[in-house]
């Protein structure tokens, strides 16, 4: 499970699919909703989710029981997915190989540097294995190098990131049970940029027959402890002994806490940090209440699942636990979260309140508990009557009125946390966007900027935030632009393996040795004319009283992520800057001459000094305000280009491998792109609007009737660009005449029961038409984007599910608008005057049902619901939206 958007979110086995998707909570039903998105289309696997902030990766392999050894020639895979705010979806982005077995278990994390690890137990040894800092390219699986990590067949293995910006470290711990007096729980951990072989040798965090078990979850806590927490079990057989202990690092000790004995027979712990109340919660499986099935035996098939809790600070369980999860009549086991911790403003889950979920084996069914202490837990699912207030958008910074610049970058806010947002320029579609949206390359003239807001329960602002402002100073010869660093870090004698690249400052000194290094993209301004050039650095919290040099650095290789002492060598000086008074912004003129030959490229500075009165600047890690940055004025013509930098030159090929076909009556387009040179950047436009950063696939929708052309340009890791983009023109409408057909996904559907009076049916696959019981279907679709137009002709298309029928459905009318998915129950709205009629019906089959086009034609401009009754009893079940985008119901409409 994860927390993202303001919601929950869980990697769960389909029943009625028959494979894992992506489920969304709606904490105002308590009930789950299924995206359609699979994850993994194989039984019998177990899942690893993490996710990054942008980026959603599940590891899945096959599944070898306790005690059995891995197999080889299962692959275990890792797959990423993008997330859309707009949409509240995910989409698959890649889908790589870890390794070719079957094992037991399997975790994941990610480094600083963006790699990823994972590891396992294979052949009685601990296995690692790690990405490319792509973060999906992965090397060949290699065993821990120590011996202590030799271990039995029934030992297991988690890795977690810990340490923080430019402290960071990925560490791992297994357990070890060969049956003498090295048994226990080890930890070792590798710094970030290193080796990927060279780790700490092991330490016990607890050492001694049967101190260790294979059950074992990891937190961290970014504090200044700087802790890690591992909840895990050991094998003690005696009354007293720990059962389940709370493992704490803080520094380089381990100290332990019993969390349960073995006289309370918990079992699969799990641990989690809610930042917002400072205390440390965990959950296992304990014993049955009495007065349930079984109540109060001890058993591995699992129990109930209880909370037990203690402050940050003052580490101490008692035997005192409250029950969270119980089945009056089965077994729960198996409790799992998520790994992000509580209530963190810095690790994206504030207001998460806590989930979590458990299984109950015997039903094949998930049960979970919410508690939303902390804020606004889960929120924003929809339904329920919850927010309807949509948020206020506001621009906080943008160009002047009149500007010189052909770039301009915009700052905006919501009123309400946790918001997304959506930008246009100068007309163009929507596109989803964060705070600060840049666009580059813009005309002379007047531009218009405009963003909405959406808060975390779905409402968008009915009105834009607006900018207008001219590009041009009067239709002058000379342009002024502002190039923030495209990376920043520094390097130390000090620390000759240390990469400071998510460090917020930026050293310079000579006492260690410190030099700093800053990379700008000047590939758009080849052929122009340089007329002055100046440094803006900003200083942190140690000024100077010597002075620093801005010198020309001629390899550009070099990355922020990887750099370290000594770095590549410095050039010509041509700036200085010095003495200077911490937390003040100053302006380095540098000399036109060494600049000039770097137009065109990417310009590397560096900074060193000759005093050991050391100053610390601002990276651009501390944010766009104080970031470093290059102001050029410039002229159209003259000299530039050539010379400079060395390194790749060359520009990569854009390709445009899909998009919409040459006339296509569909008001929505996707492009997929890709480049010849690895590790590429796009921008793209539309219809000539200004260049935005995009990546595949590209969607564009609300496109009008008549022509359309998308250009997308790639950028190499050298920051090289296609000087022509990759071009696609389309036309909308049916080769541009006057009618247009479109396709409308159902946005809610549900059905209601007489034989369930109270039961919601909003997360089911199925939607049920019957007499016996009355089953009455419901669907919802807006046709909020067509009013003022003429309908021509609408079906209506179904897909059968496992249940066809003999008898015929009706297709009507309903004049209330006001019912939601998650709340619907029976009798539902009424149903007003037939307009289609389906039947009889065979299994898993298409439908499409032609509607009355008379009754339909008030509709436009508004929601739109249909029911669905019947008078036979031999009932016909429906694929739901729930069962995914293909099967889900649809409404095609001609319009003129």
């Amino acid at each position: 499970m994860w927390f993202n958007d303001g919601l929950w979110w869980g990697n769960m086995w389909d029943t009625a699919s028959s494979d894992f998707h992506i489920f969304r909570f709606n904490a105002s039903t308590s009930s789950w909703v299924n995206t359609g998105v699979a994850t993994d289309t194989r039984a019998n696997t177990h899942h690893d989710v993490l996710w990054d902030g942008t980026t959603l990766y599940v590891a899945s392999h096959l599944f070898v029981n306790d005690g059995l050894p891995a197999e080889p020639n299962f692959p275990t895979t890792m797959r990423r997915y993008s997330y859309d705010p707009i949409q509240k979806k995910y989409s698959l982005l890649s889908s790589t190989q870890i390794n070719n077995y079957k094992v037991e278990t399997l975790s994941i994390d990610k480094d600083s540097t963006g790699r990823v690890w994972a590891t396992w137990q294979q052949g009685n040894r601990i296995y690692l294995n790690v990405t490319a800092t792509d973060g999906k390219t992965w090397g060949t699986p290699f065993p821990h190098p120590a011996s202590l990590s030799n271990v039995s067949v029934d030992d297991t293995s988690a890795v977690i990131a810990f340490g923080g910006s430019g402290n960071g470290k990925m560490g791992v711990m297994w357990s070890r049970q060969v049956g003498d007096a090295t048994d226990g729980m080890y930890w070792s951990y590798h710094v970030d940029g290193a080796s990927n072989t060279d780790w700490t040798t092991p330490v016990a965090a607890v050492k001694g027959q049967r101190s260790g078990d294979d059950h074992m979850n990891l937190k961290w806590l970014d504090s200044s402890a700087g802790q890690v927490f591992a909840a895990v079990k050991t094998s003690f057989t005696s009354a007293s002994q720990p059962l389940i202990q709370l493992l704490e690092l803080t520094g380089t000790t381990w100290s332990a806490h019993t969390i349960a004995t073995v006289a309370e027979c918990p079992n699969r712990v799990l641990v989690l940090i809610d930042e917002s109340t400072q205390r440390l919660r965990t959950f296992a499986t304990y014993p049955k209440p009495s007065g349930t099935t079984n109540g109060g035996v001890c058993t591995t098939s699992g129990g109930a699942i209880y909370e037990k809790s203690t402050p940050l600070n003052d580490i101490s369980f008692t035997t005192s636990k409250t029950a969270r999860i119980v089945d009056a009549d089965q077994y729960v086991h198996n409790v799992t979260s998520t790994k992000q911790n509580l209530n963190s403003e810095a690790r994206g889950t504030a207001d998460s309140g806590l989930l979590v979920l458990a299984d109950v084996n015997a039903t094949s069914r998930y049960w979970h508990f919410y508690d939303p202490t902390g804020g606004g837990g889960g929120g924003g699912g929809g339904g329920g009557g919850g927010d309807t207030t949509a948020p206020e958008t506001t621009i906080t910074s943008g160009p002047p009125a009149t500007s010189t610049s052909t770039s301009a970058s915009f700052a905006f806010t919501s009123s309400e946390a946790n918001s997304t947002f959506q930008c246009s320029l100068d007309g163009a579609p929507r596109v989803a966007c964060t705070s600060p949206q840049t666009y580059t390359g813009l005309s002379i003239g007047s531009h218009t900027f405009n963003v909405w807001g959406t808060d975390a329960a779905g409402n968008t602002d009915a009105t834009a935030a607006t900018q207008t402002w001219s590009v041009g100073s009067g239709g002058g010869t000379s342009e002024t632009v502002t190039l923030t660093a495209t990376a920043d870090s520094y390097v130390s004698s000090g620390a000759t393996g240390t990469n400071n690249g998510t460090s917020t400052l930026l050293g310079v000194d000579n006492s260690p040795v410190e030099v700093t290094y800053m990379k700008f993209d000047l590939s758009a301004y080849a052929g122009r004319t340089l007329q002055s050039a100046t440094l803006q650095l900003r200083s942190a919290g140690s000024g100077s009283t010597g002075t620093q040099n801005v010198k020309l650095v001629a390899n550009d290789t070099w990355t922020e992520s990887g750099i370290t002492y000594p770095g590549p060598a410095l050039g010509t000086s041509i700036g200085t800057l010095g003495p200077t008074t911490t937390n003040t912004s100053y302006s380095v003129p540098l000399t036109v001459s060494g600049l000039t030959g770097e137009l065109g490229q990417q310009l590397s500075l560096g900074m060193d000094s000759s005093s050991s009165d050391g100053l610390d600047l601002n990276s651009k890690e501390a944010g766009s305000t104080a970031a470093p940055k290059l102001v050029l004025t410039l002229s159209s013509g003259g000299g530039g280009g050539g010379g400079g930098g060395g390194g790749d030159t060359t520009a990569p090929e854009t390709t445009i491998t899909s998009g919409p076909p040459a006339t296509s009556t569909s008001t929505s387009a996707s492009f997929a792109f890709t480049s010849s040179e690895a590790n590429s950047t796009f921008q793209c436009s539309l219809d000539g609007a200004p260049r935005v950063a995009c990546t595949s696939p590209q969607t564009y929708t609300g496109l009008s009737i008549g022509s359309h052309t998308f250009n997308v340009w790639g950028t190499d890791a050298a920051g090289n660009t296609d000087a022509t983009a990759a071009t696609q023109t389309w036309s909308v409408g049916s080769g541009g005449g006057t009618s247009e057909t479109v396709t409308l996904t159902a946005t809610a559907d549900s059905y209601v029961s007489s034989g369930a009076t109270g039961t919601n049916f909003g997360t089911s696959a199925m939607l049920g038409v019957d007499n016996s019981p009355v089953e009455v279907t419901y669907m919802k679709f807006d046709l909020s984007a067509y009013a003022g137009r003429t309908l021509e002709s609408a079906t209506l298309e179904l897909r059968s599910a496992g249940s066809g029928s003999t008898g015929k459905q009706n297709v009507k009318l309903v004049a209330s608008d006001s019912w939601t998915e998650s709340g619907i129950t029976y009798p539902g709205p009424a149903l007003g005057t037939s307009i289609g009629t389906l039947g009889p019906t065979t299994t898993n089959t298409s439908y499409s049902v032609p509607l009355t086009v008379s009754g339909l034609t008030g509709e436009l401009g508004q929601q739109l619901s249909l029911g669905m009754d019947s008078s036979s009893s031999d009932g016909l079940d429906l694929n739901s939206k729930e069962a995914g985008s293909t099967l889900a119901p649809k409404l095609v409409l001609t319009l003129k």
